[in-house]
């Protein structure tokens, strides 16, 4: 088994923890909010660590993993900084994953179209999650609301599509190659001779 295939399990894994972090928390509101920054900080580092290792992987269409050397970096660094640091940048919380969130979901639209180039039926799915990803992540930048418990629930309804943002670009764009298909991408094929007299 390849290495692309342990990443694109570990990546939707990954991605529905997040769909059922950001659950929790449009349930349960009031958890903990060092509780929460501990959470996010664990998915983060393992998330941005996949999606390192993702960005050197063989992919054959390169589009859920084409961002992911400075994603993956900007993911390690937030999800450390909620590790060692939970009560000083909890205040910051619903700004740093706003802005992560955002950016995620710009660079998914791009993915979105890379996706409809390939010929891919389920591009426009991938739009649309990316686009209200963008919008609730532009939400939490803007924190309309006064409520804490309102907040904390846009924080879980934006990581849950987040995560449901992700699962759809891992299950719709990460190609598994065939032996034989990375053979013939890497050079590697023989030519027989014709059997026939």
């Amino acid at each position: 088994m390849n290495l692309i295939r342990y990443l694109k399990g570990a990546f939707l894994i990954l991605s529905v923890g997040f769909m059922a972090g950001g659950a929790c928390l449009l349930i349960h509101p009031d958890i903990s909010a060092v509780t929460i920054c501990m959470a996010l900080g664990v998915l983060s580092i393992l998330y941005g660590a996949v999606r390192l290792a993702g960005y050197f992987s063989n992919d054959l269409y390169r589009l859920a993993f084409q961002f992911d050397l400075a994603v993956g970096i900007l993911s390690i660094l937030i999800g450390l900084i909620l590790l060692l640091h939970p009560d000083r940048v909890l205040v910051y919380l619903p700004i740093v994953t706003g802005v992560f969130i955002l950016v995620d979901s710009v660079l998914r639209l791009q993915t979105a179209m890379d996706a409809k180039h390939f010929g891919m039926g389920k591009w426009w799915v991938i739009l649309l999650v990316s686009l209200g990803g963008a919008a609730l992540g532009t939400l939490l930048l803007l924190r309309p609301f006064e409520s804490g418990l309102t907040l904390v629930r846009l924080l879980g309804l934006t990581l849950l599509l987040d995560g449901g943002e992700n699962l759809l670009t891992g299950l719709f764009t990460v190609k598994v190659p065939r032996r034989s298909s990375a053979d013939v991408i890497n050079g590697e094929f023989t030519i027989e001779d014709d059997p026939r007299p």
